[in-house]
């Protein structure tokens, strides 16, 4: 094949092929090119194929890839955008279309399945919410690698579940185990302040009923905030609000505190992460009016005292309107961004300056941070146009 035939050409013209590469420089080369090409990589030769499955390449190149995040976005109908946030532009009314790719997410021409929305992102693996056409109460989410567009339906949970009564999501990875658990948390009809808390893990391919919790959830941030092995919800306790997170590893809840300095259970809140951090954006008022939104950072993981507020924002476009604002990422230089209700701002805390970024003014309603990876969801499943390259790209090989 013509990967066979790669050579190289070193000074005074002699020639190397690729194989002739120590074995630790070919890895090294391997490990930082994009998931995408590394699939092309394992028809060069069988010892690459078999490299590339291993677990801890798997793991090693999901390491290195965390530096190059891409941002997923899902619009209010059925299209999924990516972009690669080093492509975020810097002017002050930014249209980022040029610049966006369209994803062929599995269920886009599908004549059964809407994809209702994104629903966490963990290691590679995005969970989506799909829906059926033909209407009626039956769900189902989907587990789905966008890079090697394998895919996975989960089975039906044996607690049905619908819009209305799922209050908290969230999807997580079980280092210990090398496993993922999707978790959600569902109504108890008459209860309003319990909820019933299903995990499914991806190894068994089974739902299990964990266990019935005494709070009721933000109806207004539903999705687990994925911090240090370990989902994060706001929740609402008989007296007051407070912090929620449930172990993957044990699957075991428990309250965290939040800041000393706000207290008051009537403000607006969400999560989100800065920097590997838990963080907190907190909205002020003065008689019903947003006045500014502080953001509080957790430096050191679960101790109260570790709660630092490292930024006030109080940008007129960003706190004009009473919407609800969500942390999506935070940059090196500082810089913020945000999704306030369904669009984006990137917002500049050292010049207090905020831009939207805009595609032919397409509102938004979902905004994860994903990272390639060769994860798989061992399903066999794959999108259609990926189909046959991956069974080809095997064939060549084996």
């Amino acid at each position: 094949m013509a990967y066979r035939r790669f050579v190289w050409k070193f000074g005074g013209g002699r020639r190397t092929t690729i194989m002739s590469i120590p074995e630790e420089i070919q890895i090294e080369i391997l490990l930082r090119l994009p998931a995408k090409p590394l699939l092309s990589c394992k028809c060069v030769c069988k010892h690459w194929y078999a490299l590339i499955l291993t677990s801890g390449f798997v793991k090693t190149h999901m390491t290195v890839q965390k530096n190059n995040p891409i941002l997923m976005l899902k619009d209010s109908g059925d299209r999924i955008y990516s972009i690669g946030y080093d492509s975020l532009p810097s002017s002050s009314v930014c249209e980022i279309k040029d610049r966006v790719i369209k994803v062929d997410h599995p269920f886009k021409s599908s004549l059964l399945h809407y994809c209702d929305g994104l629903l966490g992102s963990c290691n590679g693996i995005i969970c989506t919410w799909l829906s059926y056409y033909g209407g009626g109460n039956r769900n189902l989410f989907c587990l789905w690698n966008p890079a090697t567009t394998e895919y996975k339906e989960l089975p039906e949970s044996p607690i049905e579940f619908n819009g209305d009564n799922v209050c908290i999501h969230g999807i997580g990875y079980n280092d210990k185990t090398d496993d993922y658990k999707l978790a959600i948390g569902i109504k108890l009809p008459g209860n309003k302040d319990t909820t019933l808390v299903q995990v499914y893990t991806l190894a068994s391919n089974l739902w299990k009923t964990v266990k019935t919790i005494p709070y009721r959830f933000c109806d207004i941030q539903i999705s687990g905030v994925l911090v240090n092995e370990n989902l994060h919800w706001l929740a609402l306790g008989q007296y007051d609000l407070l912090l929620l997170s449930l172990d993957i590893s044990d699957e075991n809840f428990k309250e965290m505190q939040l800041p000393r300095e706000i207290p008051e259970m009537n403000k607006d809140m969400s999560l989100g992460v800065l920097q590997g951090c838990l963080c907190l954006l907190v909205s002020s008022d003065v008689n019903g009016v947003e006045n500014y939104f502080e953001v509080w950072e957790m430096l050191d993981y679960g101790v109260r005292e570790s709660w630092t507020k490292h930024y006030v924002i109080s940008h007129e476009s960003i706190i004009n309107e009473l919407r609800y604002l969500k942390l999506v990422r935070s940059f090196k230089n500082h810089e913020i961004l945000l999704l306030k209700g369904d669009i984006l701002v990137l917002y500049d805390p050292k010049h207090g300056s905020a831009r939207e970024l805009k595609i032919n003014n397409v509102p938004f309603r979902n905004a994860e941070t994903y990272c390639e990876s060769l994860v798989s969801l061992n399903s066999g499943t794959y999108s259609v146009g990926l189909l046959f390259n991956v069974y080809y790209l095997d064939a060549a090989v084996v």
